[in-house]
């Protein structure tokens, strides 16, 4: 494995330039990680997720520099682009660990009614997800952590957003887009990303 860096990068959900993880980003510089908020282009997902994972790519090449690697945390369909890059781009080689926070792994009833290929792609069933679970233990040496809430009504049904590998926390917000602002998360995160380092 290459050396773990405190690199982590923060990647937003759908139509999301990043607002929703400053407050994570702040509390994980404060703890001395290097966090940076990342802006895919377009954070529709319009030109669908392999679109936005080759820009993830770039970005982690830019940011691992050398032979270090980096932690991801993706907020919902930040995610999958995540899952995307690591199972299918070779991420896992560049990454020490990977957070999902309501990310929608099995899809959400609320994607088909995106009608264009993200939208399709995040739907329950796609071919896209249903082949991206099938190879989800290629996820298992990143020791994979999901982060849901009960009350999730954007991630329906919200189980949808729990990894069957790795470690799975509860917390009960009330809102999808207050998951990333939650004080608990971030903690959640913060814990898991130092203890990872080790």
């Amino acid at each position: 494995m290459t050396n773990k860096s405190r690199t982590a990068i923060l990647i937003p959900g759908i139509f999301d330039r990043g607002k929703s993880m400053l407050r994570m980003r702040q509390a994980l510089e404060s703890k001395g990680f290097s966090a940076h908020c990342i802006n895919l282009q377009y954070n529709s997902g319009w030109h669908g997720m392999e679109h936005l994972s080759r820009q993830l790519k770039d970005q982690v090449d830019a940011l691992a520099e050398g032979n270090s690697s980096c932690s991801l945390v993706g907020f919902s369909m930040g995610g999958i682009v995540a899952r995307h890059y690591l199972q299918r781009l070779d991420g896992v080689e560049r990454v020490h660990k990977f957070i999902s926070i309501s990310s929608p792994h099995y899809g959400s009833f609320w994607a088909k009614f995106l009608p264009y290929k993200g939208g399709r792609q995040l739907s329950i069933g796609s071919d896209f997800l249903n082949t991206l679970n099938e190879d989800v233990q290629s996820l298992a040496d990143i020791s994979p952590v999901s982060i849901w809430t009960p009350y999730d009504i954007t991630i329906v049904p919200h189980t949808s957003s729990r990894l069957p590998i790795g470690k799975a926390y509860e917390f009960p917000v009330k809102l999808h887009r207050w998951m990333p602002l939650d004080q608990a998360v971030i903690s959640a995160v913060a814990a898991e990303l130092t203890e990872a380092l080790t």
